[in-house]
Order: structure tokens, then sequence, then C-alpha cells
């Protein structure tokens, strides 16, 4: 995940680059998803449910809840 300009070369070689919602328009730009959330209001969360989700494992964790 990243928000600003050191971010943007890591972000070039990961396999899923996730901008949140507040980023620099050029982070956005290089990220494969972007949060609605902004940084520091929930962003990381909404991240990790949506990976969760794509992998099919998130209906079995909220169930231990």
């Amino acid at each position: 995940m990243g928000d600003d300009l050191p971010d943007l070369a890591v972000m070039r070689q990961v396999g899923l680059a996730i901008a949140v919602a507040d980023a620099d328009e050029a982070v956005r730009g290089v990220a494969h998803m972007t949060t609605r959330a902004p940084g520091g209001r929930g962003a990381v969360r909404e991240a990790i449910e949506w990976i969760l989700k794509a992998q099919g494992r998130w209906d079995d964790l909220v169930q231990k809840y």
C-alpha cells in the first residue's frame, strides 16, 4: 500500500499495488486498486477485506466472530 511518491518504485514491482483514496495522483495511477477510505481511516482494513474476499476466505473468517 502506498500514498506518496517514495512508494512508487516498490509499487511498480509488486504483484498487487494498492493506493489509499487520498494518495498522490501518480500513486493512484500505478495502483491495481485504490481504496475508498483515505489513509488512517480504514484503508488497510478495506484492502485486507478485499483480498480475503477475492481469496474466498472472508465468510469463514467472519463466522468466527
